[in-house]
This record gives structure tokens, C-alpha cells and sequence, in this order.
């Protein structure tokens, strides 16, 4: 069986691979804490995913606009300087694209989480474990799918 490069690996004999959550799908993770970006988008990657990342709304905007392939879901934090996670949604979603959405949080201000709640998007609140985020990621990527 041929290698695939730059991916996933092939599941083996035409089946999903039952290692690996991620089948390649694109994630944009997008938080002000550059050092969980980082390490979110290893671990994704690790998994099957392919990632983006971006350090608020506004470059996470900049770089949808630069990437041809369309987003498969967005991992964003609530609370970002220049935009956070649900105004980014909202202006996704005001643009026409429409990812399976993931908001995560280390804050617990009813305020701030009402709008995020009240979307019926997940919430992971920080810090998550890795088990916790790829369950969720699952079963958003699967409910697009149809799976």
C-alpha cells in the first residue's frame, strides 16, 4: 500500500483508521495564549487533523481569508483581544462560512459565557484534557458529516 504524504495515514484496507480521531479535517484554533496554540495545533496534528492557528478573531478572519480550503470546525477562545470567539463565529457566519464551532474558556463570568451558552456550541472550560477536546471535536465534525 502507497504512503500518503503530508497527511493522515491511510486507513488500511479502505476503512477509517481506528487509530487516529482526525481523517484530516481542518481545524483553526485560535487563543491569545500563543503557547497553547502551539501546543493544541502539535497534539491535533499528531491525531489526523490538519491546523491553522491564529492569535485572536481578527488574524483568525485574515487567515480564512488566505487558506482556499474551507474550515471544517474552529476551536476559539471566549475571551481575545481586537475580537473573541463568538464575535469571530458571528462574522464567519455574517461571511458565509459556516465551521463546526468549539468555544473554550478559562473564565466563568456569566456575562461573558451567556452569548457562547445561549449559540449551543460546546464549551470546553480550561484547561481541558486532550481526551475531553477530541470527543467534542468528534462528535461536532460528525454531526457536519452526517456520521
Amino acid at each position: 500500500m502507497a504512503e500518503q504524504h503530508g497527511g493522515p495515514p491511510a486507513p488500511h484496507n479502505g476503512g477509517e483508521s481506528l487509530l487516529l480521531p482526525g481523517h484530516g479535517e481542518l481545524i483553526l484554533v485560535v487563543d491569545d495564549d500563543e503557547k497553547l496554540v502551539k501546543a493544541l495545533a502539535r497534539m491535533l496534528r499528531s491525531l489526523g487533523f490538519s491546523v491553522l492557528t491564529a492569535l485572536n478573531g481578527s488574524e483568525a478572519i485574515e487567515v480564512i481569508r488566505g487558506c482556499s480550503t474551507p474550515i471544517d470546525a474552529v476551536l476559539a477562545d471566549v475571551v481575545m483581544p481586537k475580537m473573541g470567539g463568538k464575535e469571530l463565529v458571528d462574522r464567519l457566519a455574517t461571511d458565509g462560512a459556516h465551521p463546526g464551532v468549539i468555544y473554550m474558556s478559562g473564565y466563568d463570568d456569566p456575562v461573558q459565557m451567556a452569548p457562547v451558552l445561549k449559540s449551543g456550541a460546546p464549551l470546553l472550560h480550561k484547561p481541558f484534557t486532550l481526551h475531553a477536546l477530541v470527543v467534542v471535536l468528534r462528535s461536532v465534525l460528525d454531526k457536519r458529516t452526517g456520521r
